[in-house]
C-alpha cells in the first residue's frame, strides 16, 4: 500500500537543461563548448555533492579559458542563464496539491548549490518540506542509499510503502532495489494516467 510519494525535482517538477546552459554560456563567453562540457564533467560530482560551489566552478572556467571577467561576474551570468531556462511544471504542482491531501509527499534532487538557492528563493522547497533532500546540502546523491534512507525515515514509512517518480531510469532502478515502487516520468499526460491506475489521483 502506497503511503508516500517522492518526486525527483529536476526533469519532473522543474524543466531545465544543463547542456543548453553550457551552450549558452560558451556562446556568451566565446569559449569552446566541448572544453566547457569536459570541465563540467570533471567537476560534476563535486558540484552536486556540494564539495565545490558554482562560484568556485566559475573560477575554474575563468582560469581554464583565461577570461577577463571575475568569478562573481561569471556566477551572475550562470544564474541568469539558469533562471531563463528553468520552467516549473505547474500542471504537476497543481496535481500534487491534491495528492498531498491523502499522501505524504516529498522531493529529492541532485542539484548544484546556486540552483538550490534559486529554487529556495522561488519558495519551491517550502512546498515539499519537511520531506526534502537536496544533494548539495545532504552530501549524498540519488544513487546513494543515504538520501533515500533520510527522507523515508523522516516520512516514517517503509521503503515498500513509497512511490518514487523520476525521469531517469537508472535512478529508478536504484530505488526499486531498495524496495520502492517506481514510475518513469515522460510527460504529464502519461504520469497522470499511471497515477490514476494506482488510485493516487
Amino acid at each position: 500500500m502506497i503511503k508516500a510519494i517522492i518526486f525527483d525535482i529536476s526533469g519532473v517538477i522543474v524543466f531545465n537543461d544543463l547542456e543548453n546552459i553550457l551552450k549558452k554560456l560558451s556562446d556568451e563567453l566565446k569559449i569552446d563548448l566541448d572544453l566547457l562540457i569536459e570541465l563540467e564533467k570533471q567537476n560534476h560530482e563535486k558540484l552536486i555533492l556540494g564539495k565545490i560551489s558554482i562560484k568556485e566552478f566559475c573560477s575554474s572556467i575563468r582560469s581554464r579559458f583565461n577570461l577577463e571577467q571575475d568569478s562573481l561576474t561569471l556566477l551572475l551570468i550562470w544564474e541568469r542563464l539558469y533562471a531563463d531556462s528553468s520552467k516549473l511544471n505547474n500542471e504537476l504542482i497543481e496535481k500534487i496539491k491534491i495528492i498531498k491531501k491523502k499522501f505524504k509527499v516529498g522531493a529529492i534532487a541532485n542539484m548544484f548549490d546556486s540552483t538550490a538557492q534559486f529554487h529556495q528563493r522561488q519558495k519551491l522547497f517550502l512546498f515539499f518540506k519537511p520531506f526534502l533532500a537536496i544533494s548539495c546540502r545532504v552530501g549524498s546523491t540519488k544513487t546513494d542509499s543515504k538520501m533515500f534512507l533520510r527522507i523515508v525515515s523522516n516520512m516514517q514509512v517503509k521503503e515498500n510503502e513509497c512511490l518514487f517518480i523520476d525521469d531517469n531510469e537508472n535512478n529508478l532502478l536504484d530505488a526499486k532495489k531498495k524496495g520502492m515502487k517506481i514510475l518513469l516520468f515522460q510527460d504529464n499526460k502519461k504520469l497522470f494516467k499511471d497515477l490514476r491506475k494506482l488510485k493516487i489521483i
